[in-house]
């Protein structure tokens, strides 16, 4: 009897402007597919650490600040029609999601720092997110825009509505 695969412990930001705009990248090999950074969290590493690791090595991006957490790690799996190395190893992931707000160009971004997996990125509406998500995360994203959407106004209105 085969034991069944193991879900990748992951971390996930949702990074965020002072219009309240969040960042998205489309992967390059999803042309039309947008997603938040993203990444796997080492053995033995600190989940908020990879959250800032992962950050840097995708886009380019450092010098925020992590604003809140989602309470839960929430899992997906990935599609059985999905061929990826990762799929060979894992079912599919379950994430650690954090917001991060960073209030900079897009043009700093910088997606050539590590391996690159996005094609290019933007900052655009939260809302949005749920609609340009690969369809396997789609409830992930649902909760953590549903989240993450209110705290970014409260982030805002705290510190440039006064």
């Amino acid at each position: 009897m085969s034991k069944e695969k193991p879900y990748r412990k992951n971390v996930g930001v949702v990074v965020f402007n002072s219009e309240g705009k969040v960042l998205t990248g489309e992967r390059l090999q999803f042309p039309g597919a947008w997603q938040f950074p993203q990444g796997g969290v080492d053995k033995d590493e600190d989940e908020r650490f990879a959250a800032e690791r992962e950050l840097y090595e995708e886009i380019g991006v450092k010098g925020g600040k992590i604003i809140s957490e989602y309470p839960e790690w929430i899992s997906y799996e990935f599609p059985k029609e999905l061929e990826m190395k990762i799929t060979q190893k894992y079912r599919g992931q379950i994430q650690k999601w954090y917001l991060y707000y960073w209030d900079e160009p897009i043009e700093n971004c910088n997606l050539m720092i590590h391996e690159q997996e996005f094609s290019r990125v933007k900052f655009d509406i939260i809302e949005k997110a749920t609609l340009e998500i690969v369809p396997f995360k789609k409830d992930v994203y649902e909760k953590i825009v549903s989240f993450f959407a209110p705290k970014i106004s409260e982030f805002l209105d705290r510190n440039f509505h006064t």
